[in-house]
């Protein structure tokens, strides 16, 4: 049987990538011009086809899995090749057999990948068709040795890396969040509240120093809840497990659609920021420098 059979129908790609995206099926619907009802049987059919379950059920919406944040992302690339392959001659890209497009492969930690890039990613694309940009999400730090088809890197820490050239992109901020529905629906009123709460734990984030900047006696938690993964930690927050500690750019989603809340104006600049990675010997340095140039223009724009 031809490999091509296997692959999902087009418009059920496009339900799913949407789903994905805006973290809702109703949402999806509205954008594909589609009923709710059409998206949901979309999905049914490819968790079907697929063996797993793609989205966690939950009482305010839909929660995706990891595994269909990774497949979304690939979806996302194979949808917006196909629409430069297929659009109309004025929006598909002139390429020309001298100067073909340069691939650019960038590295990011998937829960930025999702929640900061992902949508910021056909901007890219509209204004510089001459690149091809390859995003591999993995919380591995890549080598960027020339074999590992990396050539452009957003790391999160100190920003020192021997070997390789950096620059900042953007600092960080981070804030306890909460579900609107937390304590069933009880206001917490001041930061003394957080005493009588389960606050989530997350490898990489403590607790300790937002405590200090909003006059607390309290010291880091040693029990409850504890994640590695940045996803897994919000959709805790957002089924109402407790009260996270959240990096601004990448709880700015959940914030938008109103399944998180901020808690209180309190909240402290991270000792670590996100910093571009590259080589200064790369043969792709002017693709390099535009995707950089495009990366500060997003930051900028919050």
């Amino acid at each position: 049987m031809a490999a091509g059979r296997h692959l999902p129908p087009l418009q059920t790609l496009r339900a799913f990538e949407a789903a994905v995206r805006l973290r809702s099926f109703t949402r999806a619907a509205d954008e594909l011009a589609l009923t709710q009802g059409a998206v949901s049987q979309h999905i049914r059919r490819l968790e079907s086809a697929l063996g797993v379950s793609l989205f966690d059920r939950e009482h305010q919406g839909v929660a995706p899995t990891a595994r269909a944040q990774a497949l979304a992302l690939q979806a996302r690339q194979g949808l917006a090749l196909l629409e430069r392959a297929f659009g109309s001659p004025e929006t598909r890209p002139r390429v020309s057999a001298a100067a073909p497009p340069v691939r650019l492969g960038l590295s990011v930690l998937p829960a930025f990948a999702q929640r900061w890039l992902a949508p910021r990613v056909p901007g890219l694309r509209a204004s510089h068709a001459g690149i091809e940009l390859d995003v591999r999400p993995s919380a591995a730090l890549a080598r960027l040795d020339g074999r590992d088809g990396i050539d452009l890197a957003v790391r999160y820490g100190p920003g020192a890396w021997p070997g390789l050239k950096s620059e900042r992109l953007m600092d960080e901020e981070v804030f306890p969040v909460a579900s609107p529905a937390y304590r069933r629906g009880r206001r917490l009123r001041t930061p003394h509240d957080l005493a009588r709460c389960t606050l989530l734990r997350y490898a990489w984030q403590p607790w300790e120093p937002w405590f200090q900047a909003a006059g607390l006696d309290l010291v880091e938690p040693a029990h409850g809840p504890c994640y590695d993964d940045v996803d897994a930690l919000l959709e805790a927050a957002a089924s109402g497990a407790g009260v996270a500690l959240a990096r601004r750019s990448l709880v700015a989603p959940d914030l938008a659609a109103g399944r998180l809340v901020r808690l209180w104006d309190i909240g402290i600049a991270d000792v670590h920021a996100y910093y571009l990675v590259w080589r200064a010997d790369s043969g792709k340095l002017p693709a390099i420098a535009a995707v950089r140039r495009w990366l500060r223009r997003e930051a900028a724009r919050g």
